[in-house]
């Protein structure tokens, strides 16, 4: 006798002494269906046919193996699975990739900070905000036509200093204290003063005149 799976059809072969009248509890192998088969599901088996009809097999080949295509059975997960890992194995080089270009173009900017602010003046504020220096100090400036001018009155004198601070690089440079010393004859120092200008910085090649007075230093000769 033959009984036949309710799910996908599939037949097996069992003997008709087999089944009680309770019925008895039977798996599929192809789909995995749990059902009861009793005396009245029972199928005479049939005798095989010389003629098979191909048709009818593959017709019932295709209805107990078309689920094995569809998205609902778990065979289909792993694939699914994989291009989600993959999906985010991209995402992760393109955030990689993202970092390590803001990364250098971060490090070009700080490399290049004094011409970025030579060529986009309100870019030093930005820089100050995140405490980076973008304006180069004074070591390079030059001190030039410096004159001395001494008033002697009773036992205390003035001296005038003045000259020209020159920036003659291409960028903007802070201007630094201005140091005077002035000795007696022998190399003695008499005093040592520092002076800071009312100018902050100067722009690229540019001379800014300055003057400096020293007051009550000693009446006696003086090299400054």
């Amino acid at each position: 006798m033959l009984i036949k799976c309710p799910k996908c059809q599939a037949e097996y072969k069992i003997e008709e002494g087999t089944v009680s009248e309770n019925g008895l509890k039977m798996r599929c192998h192809a789909c995995g269906e749990v059902f009861k088969a009793y005396r009245k599901d029972l199928i005479e088996e049939k005798k095989p046919e010389e003629n098979v009809d191909l048709s009818k097999m593959f017709e019932r080949v295709s209805k107990a193996t078309s689920d094995l295509f569809s998205d609902a059975v778990g065979v289909n997960t792993p694939a699914k699975v994989r291009v989600i890992h993959s999906i985010s194995y991209k995402n992760t080089i393109n955030y990689f990739l993202a970092v390590m270009v803001l990364a250098l173009i971060a490090g070009m900017l700080y490399l290049m900070r004094y011409d970025v602010v030579r060529l986009v003046p309100n870019a030093e504020k930005l820089y100050h905000k995140f405490g980076i220096e973008s304006i180069y100090d004074g070591t390079g400036l030059q001190i030039l036509n410096v004159k001395t001018d001494e008033t002697v009155v009773g036992n205390m004198s003035k001296i005038k200093v003045s000259g020209i601070i020159a920036n003659p690089s291409p960028y903007d440079m802070k201007i630094l204290p201005l140091k005077v010393v002035v000795f007696d004859e022998f190399g003695n120092t008499l005093l040592d003063t520092t002076h800071y200008l009312p100018q902050k910085r100067t722009r690229a090649n540019y001379k800014i005149p300055f003057t400096v007075v020293i007051n009550n230093p000693s009446p006696e000769k003086k090299n400054i």
